[in-house]
């Protein structure tokens, strides 16, 4: 049940971000579109911010799943194609901003992943850790992360020419070398 009322709240969310600004999208009002209770929601979400990043995310994994990807490279133009045909829906996300803004999500959802997959060979974290980001590591792969989630929101307000695989490429090369060559075949 809980997965069908996940949907339900999505479904609702994403109907009211296509007709108003995000900042006016309220509980109440996902709640009466969903028709759900609050009580319901608050079990699932702690707030609209919650059920924002989980959209995202859903929208990311699904993407993602079932696709084995040999570089970073290819990962990342998997990713800006995604964000890309999802453009629409972004474009209202990015005028978040604050401790629980899109802009946040993306950097945190991007470093989380970027470590998963130098950790433990999966994307989601499900394999074993079988190394570990040290200090500088840590460090230049959060540069990485957000800077490459700023260039993401400009690439799908059309601020920049490059074809996915063209900006793909270019992340690619400012990509920390320990995350550069191959990746494992199972890390996906």
């Amino acid at each position: 049940m809980s997965g069908h009322t996940k949907e339900k709240v999505l479904s609702a969310f994403n109907s009211l971000l296509s007709t108003r600004d995000f900042h006016r999208i309220t509980v109440d009002a996902i709640v009466q579109k969903a028709g759900i209770s609050r009580a319901t929601f608050y079990r699932h979400f702690k707030d609209k911010y919650d059920v924002m990043n989980y959209n995202y995310t859903s929208i990311l994994n699904d993407s993602l799943s079932g696709i084995t990807y040999t570089s970073m490279e290819g990962l990342f133009e998997r990713l800006l194609l995604t964000g890309k045909l999802q453009g629409e829906s972004l474009l209202p996300l990015f005028a978040t901003y604050g401790p629980n803004s899109f802009h946040e999500y993306i950097r945190d959802y991007s470093f989380t992943a970027a470590r998963n997959i130098y950790e433990t060979q999966s994307l989601y974290g499900t394999q074993p850790a079988h190394r570990t980001l040290n200090e500088k590591q840590k460090i230049q792969l959060m540069v990485f992360c957000h800077g490459a989630a700023g260039f993401f929101e400009e690439w799908i307000k059309g601020a920049h020419s490059l074809s996915a695989e063209e900006a793909a490429a270019v992340l690619y090369e400012i990509l920390p070398e320990f995350m550069k060559g191959d990746l494992w075949q199972d890390t996906l």
